[in-house]
């Protein structure tokens, strides 16, 4: 079967990363589930410092489509998937090895192209040609079953990820959301949000997802003196597994999130995207490779299309 370059500029994956969340109304109202408050009074809580637990991870992943082929009856994508750790014990931050892989979403055998060999991923649809929409998904899903299978080799400790809570460990496990496209509360319980001081939380609530039951807060990072912000700089969304553990771990998330949080003189995504996590997705780029360098063995191999 020969394969031509189709493009190198395939539909960007990034762009979908954070849309994770679903579309912009709000999640628990008007159907399946009313809003439901796991903590009373509805005020901003604090809580007094505490020892970070010991082993602490931080896990996060990267996707990044890398070209479109085409056989002359289906496209197929080529992509780039990474995933690591970074672990907190004794005192001090380690990284983890990172886990790199080359996939071709779509392929049903492997692709050698000098030195870069993409994995197939075949996808559900039989010979069907698969939309572009589909071929991102699916790179995403390897991105996360990456992810999965590193986190499920990190043994105790608490787990933290960048992002919902989908994989499923034995352990306690924080996900957080920088980026807030649902409305999880109604209005009245939302004002609460914009009175947030840094170091402070909302209560607990519940949500509910691809069967999950998850109790979740918003708790509010430091922020610099200088500049003017919208209201949700500073802002993440943190969930956790409903448990009896799940109010320690709240209380425990603002000793945490707040020592961690990013200075916008280095990362431009400051102060939601956290120091270690920052560390980690800039040493997963490198793993990577180069797209341009990537780009250039692509064409060398597949030629124009």
């Amino acid at each position: 079967m020969a394969w031509r370059l189709y493009s190198l500029e395939p539909l960007r994956t990034e762009a979908l990363a954070g849309l994770g969340e679903g579309p912009p109304h709000l999640q628990d109202s008007g159907g399946s589930y009313p809003f439901h408050p796991l903590e009373e009074p509805w005020e901003a809580k604090g809580a007094p410092p505490v020892p970070w637990p010991e082993p602490l991870y931080f896990v996060d992943g990267r996707e990044r489509a890398e070209a479109l082929i085409s056989d002359g009856r289906r496209l197929v994508l080529l992509g780039c998937v990474a995933a690591g750790a970074v672990a907190f014990a004794e005192g001090g931050m380690r990284l983890l090895e990172p886990r790199v892989r080359r996939v071709g979403v779509g392929l049903w055998e492997p692709l050698g192209l000098g030195e870069l060999v993409y994995e197939p991923l075949p996808l559900e649809g039989g010979g069907e040609p698969l939309s572009p929409m589909a071929l991102q998904e699916g790179l995403a899903k390897a991105r996360a079953l990456l992810e999965e299978d590193l986190a499920k080799g990190l043994e105790g400790g608490l787990l933290i990820v960048d992002g919902p809570v989908r994989l499923r460990r034995q352990g306690p496990v924080l996900g957080y959301i920088k980026t807030h496209w649902a409305r999880y509360l109604p209005e009245d319980k939302e004002a609460l949000i914009p009175t947030l001081r840094p170091g402070e939380r909302t209560p607990m609530f519940r949500v509910r997802r691809g069967g999950q039951e998850l109790a979740s807060w918003y708790l509010r990072l430091p922020l610099p003196p200088e500049g003017v912000r919208p209201p949700e700089s500073g802002l993440l969304r943190v969930e956790t597994p409903l448990s009896p553990e799940a109010k320690g771990l709240a209380d425990l998330s603002l000793s945490l999130f707040p020592a961690l949080a990013s200075h916008p003189v280095k990362d431009p995504r400051a102060p939601q995207n956290l120091l270690p996590v920052g560390s980690l997705e800039r040493e997963l780029s490198r793993r990577m490779g180069s797209r341009d360098l990537v780009g250039r063995i692509l064409a060398r191999y597949l030629g124009g299309g």
